[in-house]
């Protein structure tokens, strides 16, 4: 169904839940750096279901010249998620607070970087996978000189601004000054915010407006309107983390056997193998597993995260892994096991489950690949912002590059600043033009993001007719393959979409899984031309392909648990990536880098198995159901292109230059 739009009634709609905000200054807006694919029109069709947001944020955060100066906003929507999620003003702050801002300097050469990219990811160009070095990169993207005159700029403004960083490429330029400096700098006022639930504060800002000697050289401003992935605690992990049954949370089982024979199936290594025709590890000393440790993968976390190495040792030994490769602590340039931890997987199952997950099955898939664990520390209400920096600094500004990152994380597509968005399509871009795949999970509640557990003044699904249906960001991205759940495979079944709704196994064993897989139509990124003649809608559909979601066998804390989501998914996929660059690499040919052109220009049945059966109208653990799309067949906005033929998906590859 689709839901009419009209940005007063909107307007009018929000009120109550935005009268504890603060009220915004004038008109908001975001400039936007050169050669980014994104404008000030809506992406999607405003009167859809996914449109509303699009259209309300034309309204709230449109492209405007207060005196030609670069303004952003909290909008009307972005302000009523807040509200119903538990956010509220606290006080207003005191101006000797200091407080960090990061500057997103306006960057140069992006058109370049664009029509590089095209040539590079595109299958019919004589360029394709001619991947680019970091040092090429860098001369076409130059952003120095901007660089140092936000620099310049900043410290002129008051004696009170110090800088605290600045990205090696000149990306972001961090300051730190007392919020009263900021205040007049930005033409804004700053209050403290509070979470209830969290108990967490975060300073930020209703909007604010760039000053005329800082205009000509940033963009936007991080800490100052942007807060974090907003997720519910009623469950484990954010949006595109795993679900765990509550049986499963409290109590575990001893050994595999037991839950294995308690569920009546469950996924794992062999498992997978066995579904997608994955080769089982190669045996130790032989030349296939020389070849297989030569690539290099790379698992996201956040959140306080710890991923266990004894918990690790038990998954290998009994899927017959070889122990002896291991895993790679990472956070920025620093190296070290703040994040590894055996006691706190015991203590409780929710400080490992997510990293236990993205370490054991990217490992169970793939298992000489070199892999590492790359931790972003959590920065409260700043979490999402934090990652993009991190992600900047650790590997678009590093000589080498991980073949494949996967990110089991995200947030509903309306909580992203235009801001955050243009950091990481920018950072996105300029790995994929040096051939790094990334992978991110499509979600765990459908085509409504979370958002459909969230209720305003005691309604549910009340954000759907204001803002519309909600992607997972940042699967979103067009640089990133969104990866999406089947269920079925874990009873040897048919797979068919993984929804909370779905009973078609019931009888046959099988259970309901605890979340629905995510899709739908982005409204901050265009339709791709590798998406061209898959479906007629203007915004980029995701997810781009799936594998099983439902039942994956974890151990946490010594004890067999089973979990569901797409963020299971994803670093499967990318175990497979790996195994695919391990026969490219000894073969001397490129890595795979970006997988969606090649895989929408060879979306045949041999290639991918179609799944026609399910929906994604539902969103987790029952929750209810605010609309979505059905399988069907080809592409849709639920399992996508359907799940893979690894040996013909890697046939593929091989037969290319």
């Amino acid at each position: 169904m689709a839901y009419c739009f009209h940005s007063r009634l909107a307007l009018l709609a929000l009120a109550s839940a935005l009268s504890s905000w603060p009220e915004a200054h004038a008109g908001p807006a975001t400039s936007w750096a050169d050669g980014l694919d994104g404008d000030d029109e809506c992406a999607v069709d405003p009167s859809s279901e996914s449109g509303g947001a699009c259209a309300l944020n034309a309204l709230q955060m449109r492209r405007s010249k207060v005196n030609s100066h670069a303004t952003e906003s909290v909008s009307a929507q972005h302000a009523a998620l807040l509200r119903a999620s538990g956010w509220s003003v606290a006080r207003r702050c005191n101006g000797s607070e200091l407080h960090e801002l990061a500057f997103a300097v306006r960057q140069r050469g992006l058109e370049s970087l664009r029509a590089a990219v095209a040539e590079l990811t595109d299958p019919a160009s004589p360029k394709y996978r001619q991947w680019l070095s970091h040092a090429e990169v860098r001369t076409i993207v130059e952003n120095q000189e901007n660089a140092r005159g936000a620099k310049a700029a900043l410290l002129s403004s008051h004696p009170g601004i110090s800088i605290v960083h600045e990205s090696e490429e000149g990306e972001v330029v961090s300051a730190q000054a007392p919020i009263a400096v900021w205040e007049q700098l930005l033409s804004t006022e700053f209050h403290e915010y509070a979470h209830g639930e969290r108990r967490e504060t975060v300073r930020r800002a209703a909007d604010y407006m760039l000053p005329d000697n800082l205009n000509p050289f940033v963009d936007a401003v991080l800490g100052a309107v942007d807060f974090e992935a907003i997720r519910p605690k009623s469950i484990p992990g954010v949006p595109s983390s795993q679900e765990m049954s509550s049986s499963d949370h409290q109590f575990g089982f001893a050994t595999f056997k037991d839950l294995a024979e308690t569920k009546g199936g469950v996924v794992s290594p062999k498992l997978l193998q066995r579904t997608y025709g994955l080769p089982p590890p190669a045996d130790r000393g032989s030349a296939m597993a020389l070849e297989d440790a030569a690539p290099w993968q790379v698992v996201f976390g956040t959140l306080g995260q710890y991923w266990s190495p004894s918990d690790r040792a038990t998954f290998e030994r009994q899927f017959s892994i070889p122990e002896d490769n291991y895993v790679r602590q990472m956070h920025g340039e620093l190296e070290g096991n703040s994040k590894s931890g055996d006691a706190e997987c015991r203590s409780d199952p929710n400080n490992c489950a997510e990293a236990n997950l993205d370490v054991q099955y990217m490992m169970g898939v793939s298992p000489w690949a070199k892999i590492g664990y790359w931790y972003t520390p959590e920065a409260k209400a700043s979490g999402m912002a934090a990652f993009l920096n991190d992600f900047m600094a650790t590997f678009v500004n590093a000589d080498k590059c991980p073949d494949v990152i996967s990110i089991s994380y995200g947030m509903p597509e309306v909580s992203v600043t235009k801001m955050a968005w243009m950091l990481f399509e920018l950072s996105a871009m300029k790995l994929t033009a040096r051939g790094v795949t990334l992978l991110a999970a499509s979600g765990d509640d459908g085509a409504a993001s979370f958002l459909a557990r969230k209720k305003l003044n005691g309604e549910t699904c009340w954000f759907v007719p204001l803002i519309g249906l909600q992607v997972v960001w940042p699967a979103s991205s067009e640089w990133v393959t969104s990866v999406g759940a089947t269920m079925g495979a874990e009873i040897g079944k048919p797979e068919v979409a993984c929804a909370s709704n779905e009973s078609i196994y019931l009888e046959d064993g099988g259970d309901l899984p605890l979340i629905t897989t995510g899709g739908g139509f982005a409204s901050k990124s265009k339709r791709p031309s590798w998406q061209a003649g898959h479906h007629n809608e203007t915004g980029r559909g995701m997810p781009d392909l799936s594998v099983a979601g439902h039942a994956y066998a974890i151990v946490i804390g010594q004890r067999w648990l089973s979990v569901d989501g797409t963020s299971a998914a994803a670093p499967a996929v990318a175990g497979m990536v790996s195994l695919i660059n391990a026969r490219l690499l000894a073969a001397g040919k490129p890595s795979v880098g970006f997988l969606n052109a090649l895989l929408y220009q060879n979306a045949t049945a041999d290639v991918f198995r179609d799944i026609t059966i399910g929906n994604n109208k539902c969103a987790a653990l029952g929750a209810p159901c605010c609309g979505g799309y059905d399988a069907e067949q080809g592409w849709d906005a639920v399992t996508g292109l359907g799940v893979p033929n690894f040996p013909k998906l890697q046939e593929l590859f091989l037969s290319l230059g």
